[in-house]
């Protein structure tokens, strides 16, 4: 099967196999007959067999010496891209604006014997991030590494939303890494060091109910690929990343809205299945080796790849894919609530998307996410 032909069931299977779940739910259109959530899920897994290729690990590159700053590297990709930069001997500076989360990644960061500084801030604050570059600097000296990698994740229907969902979303994941890369900038000039902006395949394929998401990435994408144009004058590289789905339990940490427990499901499995997900293990190696070695551009996952050139070769095709996805996706209750992740995992139907997405539920455990509550 070609990519392009890969691609498109690959996207429509995931939400159509959680709808599939939820036809056995009261007040679901007919009950299920059979075989629950664990065939769908393999189903979904099946899906992305194809696009499965082996990707051998990258070589490992040492970064004795250096010093990384990642942003919003309290929990999930950040705190293990954290410890990757450390583990290679690299000093590391962290950022996030809750203060327990950044106790507790700081507490797991020494007891793997990584040198690290905690920086509590909101980088969409203003005057936030200049003063971020500053405190890292006078940390341990210079600067080698900033990743810019703070996010967040609304899922909802566009019904539901509004333009203040937008704004905060351009804030954390368009403004807020524009002024940190201006702020950084000098002190990577003086070392020849890399800026590393993770986006998103949502960046360059836009998806049902994450808008909001999608708007911001695909302006951090033109960001980062353009400002690396730019700034090679300067001896100052900069990696763009376009994650594909990975497991680093960030269904906890999302936002929920319109039918909060019915967007969680659709997120969760898809976020969570092996074979199209990835683990953020070895996310955070490909990401930390290609900053060391001045990639211009990484794409995660075979998936992610098969779905960027599936756009290229025939857009409208993949765009009709996307029509099916939201065509299955959750209409908003008649009262809708937004609520955490960690909140809106309730329910048969959800019990049953974290038994098929286990390993995402150990990664939210291992990557200081919030834990699950029942209520």
């Amino acid at each position: 099967m070609g990519v392009k032909a890969l691609a498109v069931p690959v996207l429509a299977g995931r939400a159509a196999a959680v709808a599939k779940l939820r036809q056995g739910e009261p007040g679901g259109r007919r009950r299920r007959r059979g075989g629950g959530v664990l065939p769908w899920a393999a189903a979904g897994a099946a899906l992305g067999v194809g696009a499965a290729v082996v990707v051998p690990e990258p070589r490992t590159t040492r970064l004795t010496g250096r010093v990384a700053l990642v942003t919003g590297g309290s929990r999930g990709l950040g705190l293990r891209l954290a410890r990757e930069f450390g583990e290679r001997g690299a000093s590391v500076v962290v950022c996030a604006r809750d203060g327990e989360e950044l106790e507790r990644a700081a507490a797991d960061l020494e007891g793997r014997g990584v040198r690290v500084r905690t920086v509590r801030c909101d980088v969409t604050e203003p005057g936030a991030p200049e003063q971020l570059v500053r405190e890292a600097v006078a940390a341990f000296g210079h600067l080698d590494f900033v990743v810019n990698n703070a996010g967040i994740i609304r899922v909802a229907p566009y019904e539901v939303l509004e333009e203040e969902d937008f704004r905060e979303a351009m804030e954390t994941m368009f403004w807020a890494p524009l002024r940190v890369a201006r702020a950084a900038l000098g002190p990577l000039a003086e070392t020849g060091g890399s800026l590393v902006n993770i986006t998103s395949i949502g960046g360059r394929l836009s998806v049902p109910h994450l808008l909001p998401y999608s708007c911001a990435k695909f302006a951090e994408v033109a960001l980062s690929e353009g400002l690396g144009a730019e700034v090679a004058r300067r001896g100052v590289r900069v990696t763009t990343v376009v994650p594909g789905l990975m497991r680093t339990g960030s269904q906890r940490a999302a936002v929920f809205a319109g039918n909060a427990e019915r967007e969680y499901s659709w997120f969760a499995l898809g976020a969570g299945l092996p074979l199209v997900s990835v683990d953020a293990g070895r996310a955070a190696r490909r990401i930390v080796e290609a900053a060391a070695r001045g990639r211009s551009h990484l794409v995660l996952t075979p998936l992610a790849v098969a779905i960027l050139a599936a756009r290229g070769l025939c857009p409208s095709l993949v765009q009709g894919a996307m029509r099916v996805m939201a065509g299955a996706l959750p209409r908003p209750s008649a009262q809708p609530r937004e609520k955490r992740g960690a909140a809106a995992d309730t329910g048969l139907v959800n019990g049953a998307v974290r038994r098929a997405a286990v390993l995402n539920e150990r990664a939210a455990a291992d990557l200081n996410q919030e834990p699950r509550r029942d209520g």
